[in-house]
């Protein structure tokens, strides 16, 4: 699971800027270490010292400067211990090339494997980072569309061997144009915002949710059948309609929600499953909202 769907876009572009910047600094702290070899140049505790790992600009940002929600995740973590075994390398190199540097060799070539380690982890950092920043919502911190088919479709292929039973099932919150066109659009974000984040903390773990567009959103729901399915959406509506949703000082306002959900069917096409579950939301919406309805073949 990627650490950092949890975290705002601003706070995980920032920590993409400081990786950027951290390894240059980190790029310039080897050239500087290697001209220093070569010609002979007397090094300081930041490149040969026992703790030359917390000295760098690297080290300093990742024990003074990190914020400690970015370096509790398990990937900083191992950064940070691949990070400090790599300046332990190159210092137990530059102490044998003191002694005899024609002993050196195999030690340097060591810190050299493992300062491409450190380099591979934090790039896969900066990936993980990115995926999340182009498969998430910014809004509502959902996975949008762009993630959608490719789940669904690696999904449809898992079920198809296991013979599982998954659903899919559309969300819209009805009268929503009316919440915008009384309160405004910034309200209306509030309540998209306060709705994903209620639907979210309703599922399960392996359930996903995905803003499809507007106030519409698709709920993944993996390893049940249509009861489980409907029992599940109807609590998920009930919730929706008890909640007060805060939207200024001392004033909140209720709204409704209606889903259509399906199937999710092995042998069609992931497009085909959506739209069972769209005409089901339909059949909702006609049927007079606040409701659940359910599209079978």
């Amino acid at each position: 699971m990627n650490e950092f769907r949890k975290f705002p876009f601003s706070e995980a572009r920032d920590v993409l800027y400081q990786l950027d910047l951290m390894l240059f600094y980190h790029d310039d702290w080897f050239g500087n270490f290697t001209r220093g070899i070569i010609c002979g140049l007397p090094l300081d505790d930041e490149f040969v010292g026992e703790a030359s790992y917390r000295c760098c600009r690297f080290g300093q940002w990742i024990y003074s400067g990190m914020d400690s929600t970015v370096k509790q995740t398990t990937i900083m973590q191992d950064i940070e211990l691949i990070h400090r075994n790599m300046h332990l390398a190159f210092r137990q190199f530059y102490q044998k090339w003191r002694e005899d540097p024609q002993q050196a060799k195999g030690l340097y070539d060591e810190a050299l494997v493992k300062r491409t380690a450190f380099k591979l982890s934090v790039n896969t950092l900066q990936f993980m980072i990115y995926d999340h920043l182009l498969q998430t919502d910014p809004l509502t911190k959902t996975f949008n569309r762009t993630k959608l088919l490719s789940t669904l479709e690696r999904e449809r292929k898992r079920i198809e061997e296991t013979g599982e039973s998954c659903a899919v099932a559309m969300a819209d919150i009805d009268h929503f144009k009316q919440v915008n066109d009384c309160h405004g659009h910034a309200v209306g974000d509030m309540v998209l915002v306060q709705t994903a984040a209620l639907i979210r903390n309703m599922l399960r773990p392996m359930d996903l949710v995905f803003r499809y567009g507007g106030e519409e959103f698709l709920l993944y729901l993996p390893g049940v059948d249509q009861k489980s399915a409907l029992t599940a959406l109807n609590r998920i509506r009930e919730k929706v309609a008890s909640n007060a949703i805060l939207i200024g000082e001392d004033q909140t306002i209720r709204i409704t929600i209606s889903f259509g959900a399906a199937r999710l069917d092995t042998s069609r096409e992931i497009a085909a499953s959506v739209a069972m579950a769209d005409e089901a939301l339909y059949l909702a919406k006609h049927n007079g909202r606040n409701r659940v309805e359910w599209r079978e073949e």
